[in-house]
């Protein structure tokens, strides 16, 4: 309708209530601050309201260099502050998906191992651990539990809680030793003194061997003491003497134990004489000192010989009080491995 008189082509310039033309760096700034107040709504300055832009639009031209620049460093101030808050979000969201990262990557560790464990047990068959060895961690553990174990500082050798005993005359061999008239021989008196040292020992809780007179395991013997029991002739003296009492004896050449020989000597001396009554004779023979099994032990074997008594003029308790005797040759032996150790007193 260019004919229409309400809508003139143009206006003349000069026409006062023309509107002011607006500059395109003035619209491009304030479509830069539409932009901010968008996204920052909260924020409302004099410069986004309309008011403020329309009388910023009709400044003279005369100032309009000056506001044009003061409104573009508004611009870049308000570019500069939104920049630094994307940075700040971005480190909040790297932050954030760090840490989610490593919580997923435990989830995903706890759940694996979950599972293998899971499947560990169904593949693992019930009898994975033998038997035997499933009782024997069970008592270790109820031992464990319940035991205190005192420490020391050497372990004890085994040879230290044996005791050798010898039954003079004993063996395959068939030897009787000495004989008396009516019979009675000397290996069946030492053999029945000598089981009885044999058990009172090991109740004492001794590990003791019963040797016979050749046995081979005395060859290099090696134990806390032994003992050989013999018994003496059964043959009447000239004049009719009556001879009487006991004899003892270590190893006359042993230098090793020697010590030790003489301490086990007098201890089974002096118990052996206290029980029995019978008197310690000095007559010992060759035949004692360099008796052969002296010299088929171990070197650091104590070891001694005794003659319990006469068959003839001791026969009474030879034969009759055998107890007496072995406890006697108990008790020595105590006296040497224990000193200090109380022994049976003697009978009667």
């Amino acid at each position: 309708m260019p004919d229409d008189p309400r809508f003139p082509d143009d206006l003349p310039p000069d026409n006062p209530q023309a509107e002011p033309e607006i500059p395109a760096s003035v619209a491009f700034m304030e479509l830069m601050r539409q932009q901010a107040a968008k996204a920052n709504p909260t924020q409302t300055t004099a410069s986004t309201h309309p008011q403020v832009a329309h009388e910023a639009a009709s400044v003279p031209a005369t100032n309009e260099g000056q506001l044009t620049e003061a409104q573009r460093a508004q611009a870049l101030e308000e570019q500069r502050i939104l920049r630094v808050k994307r940075r700040r979000a971005r480190r909040r969201r790297q932050t954030v998906g760090v840490l989610g990262g490593i919580l997923r990557s435990l989830i995903v560790v706890t759940i694996a191992a979950g599972l293998t464990a899971t499947i560990f047990t169904w593949w693992t068959p019930s009898r994975f651990i033998a038997e035997d060895v499933q009782v024997g961690l069970s008592v270790a553990l109820a031992t464990s539990q319940v035991a205190t174990v005192v420490p020391t500082g050497l372990p004890t050798p085994n040879w230290l809680r044996k005791v050798g005993i010898v039954s003079g005359h004993r063996g395959p061999e068939g030897d009787p030793g000495a004989v008396c008239p009516d019979g009675l021989t000397e290996a069946e008196i030492n053999f029945a003194v000598a089981q009885l040292v044999v058990r009172n020992l090991r109740g004492r809780g001794y590990s003791v061997d019963l040797l016979d007179e050749f046995d081979p395991r005395l060859d290099n013997y090696q134990a806390a003491a032994l003992v050989s029991i013999h018994a003496n002739t059964c043959q009447e003296w000239p004049g009719g003497e009556i001879v009487s009492g006991f004899l003892i004896s270590a190893a006359a050449a042993r230098v090793t134990a020697r010590g030790n020989d003489e301490i086990l000597v007098n201890c089974i001396a002096q118990h052996y004489g206290q029980a029995t009554g019978l008197q310690r004779r000095d007559g010992v023979t060759v035949d004692m000192t360099d008796y052969h099994t002296f010299r088929e032990i171990h070197a650091v074997t104590p070891a001694v010989i005794i003659e319990l008594g006469f068959m003839l003029a001791d026969r009474p308790i030879l034969t009759g009080r055998q107890d007496v005797m072995a406890q006697a040759i108990t008790d020595g032996v105590l006296c040497f491995l224990e000193p200090g150790a109380a022994v049976t007193p003697p009978a009667g």
